[in-house]
């Protein structure tokens, strides 16, 4: 009876340690494909649809508002 006990405890910790010793290896081959890539270039904003304006100038701002009748 304790001899089942043992290797069932014993399958347990095996596995737990396998699992650990997994979840550390995934984890290390994350980080080196994280160190490995090229960070995406910043994305340039361009007022294709304004005929390249400028970020204050342009067809972009339009008019001032005005109230209607004065």
């Amino acid at each position: 009876m304790a001899a089942p006990r043992i290797s069932l405890f014993t399958a347990v910790i095996a596995g737990f340690a396998l699992w650990q010793w997994q979840a550390r290896r995934y984890e290390r081959e994350q980080q080196r494909q994280l160190a490995r890539s090229k960070p995406k270039p910043h994305e340039e904003s361009t007022w294709e649809g304004e005929g390249g304006a400028l970020k204050y100038t342009g067809a972009h701002m339009g008019p001032d508002p005005a109230l209607p009748g004065h």
